[in-house]
Formats: structure tokens, C-alpha cells, sequence
């Protein structure tokens, strides 16, 4: 007896040892799963099972986090044909599962491969003969609570040959979800057939409202896969992908259908790849379809090649942040390549963006006809960073018609490449009208940094067909060229918007008509600053050569700054520096002064320099006038509402001069009029040593000049000293007229002035 005792003592004693050493091997082997926080309680062996009252604890993945509570666990070994479970039966198992999006980022280098179900046979041949959860409780994060799902499972498994069959059944209102698997061993190969429905949509946070259909008929050889056959069709409503997040809700759709098939017979292995048909559907304010074949690979790591695919998205009407545009298509062939790491996508040459009108309303645009190619565009996009994407694609925009305020509509194009990097963007091109103005665009947006625009104007040749006339509306309808050359550049940078604009535009050689005036040799540097709404124009050096009202004039030569608001950009200060304008042999000098336009009365103070007598009686239409003398002056200039006004105005001769009026009309007068004959014989050779005026300038453009003359004529009367006040009224709009009609002028100066002759003869 005593020896019986002593033998069952060591058996117990090894039993508990061995426990022991389970007990830590399990814990161990559990924990390396990635199981945390276990704990168990009421662990007893009754009625030959194996009972456990309460167990509960924690998995963590990439995936997320599984929490996990079982309740009044039944197991029951069997040592016939070898030990190994014959049921396990579950109370009650609660699952509460949490995703990675809602979790504290875990650093791990774990990579997940596709298993070879001949190294899972051993494991999965200890699994219970029957297993078998009366309650299962599944709690998932839904879109504002918990979504909890209440069903059972069941599951069944043979060893020899290898048999597992499994079934689940959860249901939570309108919804559930049902699942099967089974998974045989068949003369050394393995056939796993699976199946999944989700007929309602289940509201999942971080994901959306899911429903679909899985259905997998795979056969595994070693390191070898065989698809049999096999369906994917999902359906993701109101969808919350952290993908979708960076975009504007204008461009999140409402809905997601996927759709994948594969081929069968497709063979896999680890350097094979599954072909695969991918058929994606978009619905809400944008919609569309994603077609692509995809070649599904598992080394070095899990990868797919994306091949014929063709992305075609549509929107009646699109409306974000300042931007409307209506009819939008968007087709893009393409072919690729992704990882789980890395998305490369390359577009194909057909690869098109078409929108029927869009419109700018922060900066007035209208844009109708748009339509840009990117064939040929690359995109990499690293998928943990997805901001530090490159983009590289070739840009042909065009519109068939571009309004804005400022310019005539007509169409537009504009011909480059852009790129984007981590480092930032950039832009190259030409942007191009089709009244021929071009310019070539450089842009570089530094990450972080304000954005820097370069517009270099490609040369512009005036003639005719005036490029500046066909494109900006303000363009002064009666200031035409025909010749002229401009070159200029412009720099602006801004962050959000525009901060700063300048630049350098210049003008050489210009030939044309203002109004009826023609003019030659415009030369016109222009400095050109613009920030925070106030614009400002400088030119130090505005000259032409010569001008031609009716009166050759010339040359002028300007330097001033204008400075005006954007919002006002008529109603400026002008600040005139220096201003000449030759007349006559001599000239006229504006004295510095700043203009307001923006009230109705702007004065100026003109000096007259050295005009000449004897070329104002060539050009002055006055029959046997003529004299010797040179002029200076000065008069105070007003324009009221545009029209040119001269007050209290002064003209006086330099030193003594001669004048001489011999008209055959005054010697008729004279012969029956005694004193206007000895005025006749005066003013044959009147040598004067004061010549002076008052001279005054009205609205209706008629010059009154009061003159007064002192001097003699040595063959009238002994020289006589002679005093003349004359009073003379000129209308210089009629005169010039005259001037023009009876000279050789341009044909549209004549047309000008026979318009403006019958419009001031019209009562």
C-alpha cells in the first residue's frame, strides 16, 4: 500500500510539473501572438473536462486592437487514438475590437505573409473536434456608438485526413452577418473554401456603411496557391476612409462599390502572380468607374501591378472654395504599380480633363470650353506619407473662351510641365492668346514658403494686328500702332493670394495714330509695383519723337509716378516730375506738380520756352503774315471733367522783333478807309520792341489772346512810335481740322477729323 501511495505521489507530482511548464510555455506563446493582459480564474477538472470559469484579455495588431472575455469554459480531452481536444464548448464569448485609426500609433516591423497551410496543418490538427460558442457578442465602433452583433459559432474539425468546417451567425436589428469555411486535406494538397455576407449595411467608424459578398475557392500546394474560383462584391456607403480625408467634401462620394474576380486557374506562389479583374463604382456629386487588371504578387512582399486601367469620373456641377464649374469628365487611361509602401501610377497619352464652363469668383474668371491633356503624367505617392508625393506631368490647357474684366474674351492656351515634389512645386510654360500675346511662365512654390511667379513677355511686334488691342478691354479704342516693339517681365509671390507684383515693361519704336493725332519714336520704360492693393506705374524717360494734331510738335519727353488702388485704378495721383513738349522751335514745360483724378479739377502751371515767330506764321494759315521774334511765357492749365482750361495766361516777346502783314485784303480795305490805310502801312514792317499778350483758353476750344504792341515803322511817319492792342479769337479744334484736312494725313486721321467736323457742325 505504502508503495502505491509513494508511485501515485511522483505521477501527481510530474503532473503538476508538467502543468507548470505548460502554463509558462502557453503564457509565453500567447504573449508572442500578441495577447496581452490575460487572466483566467476558477480553474478546476471535474467529471473528466477540463473547466474554467472566467478567462479574459487583449490582442493587439497593425490592424487594431482585440479585447476578448470568455465565459464558463468547457474542455474535454480524449487519449483514444492519441490526445487531443473532443469539445470545447464556450458560454458566452464577448469580442470588443477596436481599428488602428483609433488607437495610439505602435511602431512594429512585422510583415504579414500569405501562410503555407502545409506548416498550419500540426496546429490546426488539435483543434477541438467540436467547438461551439452558445453567445457570441461581437461590439464594433459604429459611426456615434458601438454596433454590437449577437450570434454563435460553430466549428468541427477531424484529423486524418484534415477536415474543418466552420460556421457564424451574428444579427443585431436589421442587420447580420453569416460566414462559412471549410478547409480539407486532399492527397497532399489543401482546399480552403470560404464565404461571407453582409446583406445590410453596418455602420463601421473609420469605415463606412459596409455590405457585400466574399466568396474564395482556393487550393493550396506547399508554396503554391491555385484559385478555383472566386467574387468580391462590397459596398461602402457614407464612406470614412482616412484616404478620403484630405479631400474637399465636394469631392468625397457618397458611395463605394467594388467588385473583384478573379480568373480562374490562376496560378500563385511566391513568385507568381494572381491576375485579377477590378471593377470600382463611384456614386454622389461625383460619380464614375474604375477598371483596372490587376497582378497580384507576395514577394519580396505583397504588391500589384495595375494594368489597362481607365479611371472615368463625371460631375454635372462642382462648387468649393471660389470654384464653380459645371460638366466636368475626367478620363484617364493608366497603368501602375503598388506596395504597402508605395503607390506609382503612370497616365496614358489619352489621359483627358474636360469641363463645359468653370468659373474663379474670387478673381473673376469665367472659363468656358475648358479642356487639358496630362498624358504621360507620373505620380508616386509614398502611402504612410502621402504629402510627400511627387508628380510629374506634361500640361496642354486650353479654353475656347476666357472672360474676365480686364481682358477681350476670346481663347486661351497655355503649354507646359509642372512638378511636384517634398521640396515644393514648379511650373513651366507659355501661356499664349489668340490675338497672339505671349508670355512665358516660370513658377516655384518652396513647402512651406511663399509661391514666386516669373512672366517674361515673348516679344511683341506692333503692326496691324495689334496683339495689346485684341486683349485687354481697357485698351484706348483710338490709340492704334503700326510699329513698335515691347519686351517686359514680370515678378509675383504671394502665399494664399497675391502679396507683390512687379516688373518691367518697355516700348521702343512706336508709330501710330492717337485720336486724329499721329505720332512717331514712343519710347516708354515702365516700372510696375502692385501690393496690398495699391498699384503704382513709373517711367523716368516717356518720349516721342514727334506729334502731329494738325501742328507738328515734338519732341515730348515725361517722367512721373501714377499710383491708384485696384478697386479704383482711374482715380489716382499722378505726380509729374518733369514734363517738355517742343512747339514751335522752342518748347513747353510743365512744372512739377501731383494730380488727383480723382477730383473733377486738376491744375498745372506751364512755362513757354523760346517759340519762334517765324514757324508759327509757316504752319498758321494766315494769308501775308509773317515776322521774326522769339516768345516765352507762362500760364496756368486746368482740366475740369477732361476739358483742357487757360486763365490769366502771359506771352512775351524776348527782345524787339518784326512784323509784317502785306494781305492783298488789307490794302483793299485800306483804299477807302483812311486810317485803316495808315494801319496798313504800319504793320508793313512793324519793328516791335514790346510784344505781349494775355492769352486764355475756353471749353469750346476757342484761344482769345489780347496783345499789345509797341513800336514802329521807320517809312510810317518818320517812325512814329505805334501802340496796337488787338484782340484775337481763334477756335484751335476748327483750325487744327482745317490744318489736317488741307494737309496729307493718314486715312484714318481724315476719317477722325471729318467725324469730329460734322459732329461740331450738328447743332
Amino acid at each position: 500500500m505504502r508503495k502505491a501511495v509513494v508511485s501515485a505521489g511522483a505521477v501527481l507530482l510530474v503532473l503538476l510539473l508538467a502543468a507548470v511548464l505548460t502554463g509558462q510555455w502557453l503564457q509565453r506563446t500567447l504573449t508572442a501572438a500578441g495577447l496581452e493582459q490575460l487572466h483566467w480564474q476558477q480553474l478546476r477538472w471535474t467529471d473528466g473536462a477540463l473547466w474554467l470559469g472566467e478567462a479574459s484579455g487583449v490582442q493587439v495588431t497593425e490592424q487594431g486592437r482585440l479585447g476578448f472575455r470568455l465565459d464558463g469554459i468547457r474542455l474535454q480531452p480524449t487519449w483514444r487514438d492519441g490526445p487531443r481536444i473532443e469539445q470545447l464548448l464556450i458560454d458566452e464569448l464577448q469580442l470588443v475590437w477596436q481599428s488602428a485609426q483609433q488607437l495610439p500609433q505602435r511602431e512594429t516591423e512585422t510583415q504579414w505573409q500569405f501562410p503555407d497551410l502545409e506548416q498550419l496543418a500540426g496546429p490546426l490538427s488539435w483543434l477541438p473536434r467540436e467547438l461551439a460558442v452558445r453567445s457570441l457578442l461581437v461590439q464594433l465602433p459604429c459611426e456615434d456608438e458601438w454596433c454590437r452583433l449577437q450570434g454563435e459559432l460553430q466549428v468541427s474539425a477531424e484529423q486524418q485526413p484534415l477536415v474543418i468546417a466552420a460556421q457564424l451567425a451574428l444579427q443585431a436589428d436589421e442587420q447580420y452577418v453569416q460566414g462559412q469555411l471549410q478547409l480539407r486535406e486532399d492527397a497532399g494538397a489543401y482546399l480552403l473554401q470560404a464565404e461571407l455576407e453582409l446583406p445590410q449595411p453596418l455602420p463601421l467608424a473609420g469605415l463606412g456603411q459596409l455590405s457585400g459578398h466574399l466568396h474564395i475557392d482556393l487550393e493550396n500546394r506547399g508554396d503554391q496557391w491555385l484559385l478555383h474560383a472566386g467574387q468580391l462584391d462590397a459596398r461602402l456607403a457614407r464612406p470614412e476612409l482616412q484616404a478620403l480625408a484630405s479631400l474637399p467634401a465636394e469631392l468625397r462620394p457618397d458611395a463605394m462599390a467594388l467588385q473583384v474576380t478573379p480568373q480562374p486557374g490562376s496560378l500563385a506562389s511566391w513568385r507568381d502572380t494572381i491576375p485579377l479583374a477590378m471593377h470600382m463604382a463611384l456614386e454622389g456629386g461625383i460619380s464614375g468607374q474604375l477598371d483596372t487588371q490587376l497582378e497580384l504578387s507576395s514577394q519580396p512582399q505583397w504588391q500589384a501591378r495595375l494594368r489597362d486601367g481607365l479611371l472615368q469620373l463625371d460631375a454635372s456641377k462642382l462648387a468649393m472654395a471660389g470654384l464653380q464649374a459645371r460638366t466636368v469628365r475626367l478620363d484617364w487611361p493608366f497603368l501602375g504599380h503598388i506596395s504597402e509602401q508605395q503607390l506609382n501610377l503612370q497616365l496614358g497619352k489619352e489621359a483627358l480633363v474636360t469641363a463645359q464652363s468653370l468659373s474663379l469668383a474670387d478673381v473673376g474668371l469665367q472659363l468656358t470650353g475648358l479642356r487639358a491633356e496630362v498624358g504621360g503624367a507620373s505620380l508616386s505617392v509614398p502611402l504612410a506619407t502621402p504629402d510627400q508625393l511627387q508628380l510629374d506631368t506634361p500640361l496642354r490647357i486650353g479654353a475656347t473662351r476666357l472672360a474676365h474684366a480686364a481682358l477681350k474674351p476670346q481663347g486661351w492656351n497655355l503649354n507646359g510641365r509642372l512638378q511636384q515634389s517634398p521640396t515644393g512645386l514648379t511650373l513651366d510654360g507659355s501661356l499664349a492668346a489668340l490675338s497672339g500675346l505671349n508670355a512665358d511662365l516660370r513658377m516655384n512654390w518652396p513647402s512651406g514658403q511663399p509661391w514666386q511667379l516669373q512672366a517674361t513677355l515673348q516679344e511683341i511686334f506692333l503692326r496691324a494686328a495689334d496683339p495689346l488691342m485684341g486683349t485687354f478691354t481697357d485698351w484706348p479704342a483710338l490709340l492704334s500702332f503700326s510699329s513698335g516693339r515691347i519686351t517686359g517681365q514680370l515678378q509675383a509671390t504671394g502665399r494664399d493670394g497675391l502679396d507683390r507684383l512687379t516688373g518691367q515693361l518697355s516700348l521702343s519704336g512706336g508709330q501710330g495714330i492717337y485720336d486724329r493725332a499721329s505720332f512717331t519714336g514712343l519710347s516708354l520704360p515702365l516700372e510696375i509695383m502692385l501690393q496690398n492693393e495699391q498699384l503704382q506705374l513709373d517711367t523716368d524717360a516717356l518720349r516721342i519723337t514727334s506729334l502731329d494734331p494738325g501742328l507738328p510738335l515734338g519732341p515730348l519727353q515725361a517722367s512721373g509716378r501714377y499710383r491708384a488702388t485696384l478697386n479704383e485704378p482711374t482715380t489716382g495721383a499722378l505726380d509729374l516730375r518733369s514734363a517738355s513738349l517742343g512747339v514751335l522751335d522752342g518748347k513747353i514745360i510743365l512744372e512739377p506738380a501731383t494730380l488727383d483724378l480723382g477730383q473733377a479739377r486738376q491744375t498745372l502751371v506751364a512755362m513757354v520756352e523760346g517759340v519762334e515767330l517765324a514757324r508759327l506764321f509757316e504752319v498758321y494759315p494766315a494769308e501775308g503774315l509773317s515776322g521774326q521774334g522769339t516768345l516765352d511765357g507762362r500760364f496756368p492749365i486746368s482740366l475740369v471733367d477732361g476739358n483742357l482750361l487757360i486763365a490769366d495766361g502771359r506771352l512775351q516777346a524776348r527782345e524787339p522783333g518784326v512784323l509784317r502783314y502785306q494781305a492783298e485784303q488789307l490794302r483793299e480795305l485800306a483804299a477807302s478807309n483812311p486810317n485803316l490805310e495808315q494801319l496798313a502801312v504800319a504793320l508793313d514792317n512793324f519793328q516791335y520792341q514790346v510784344l505781349a499778350s494775355d492769352l486764355s483758353y475756353d471749353e469750346q476750344g476757342v484761344l482769345v489772346l489780347g496783345l499789345r504792341l509797341e513800336g514802329s515803322n521807320p517809312a510810317f511817319q518818320q517812325g512814329r512810335p505805334v501802340h496796337l492792342n488787338i484782340r484775337l479769337e481763334e477756335d484751335i479744334p476748327a483750325l487744327l481740322t482745317s490744318l489736317q484736312l488741307t494737309g496729307k494725313v493718314n486715312e484714318v486721321i481724315r476719317k477722325r477729323v471729318e467725324q469730329f467736323y460734322l459732329q461740331r457742325r450738328s447743332p
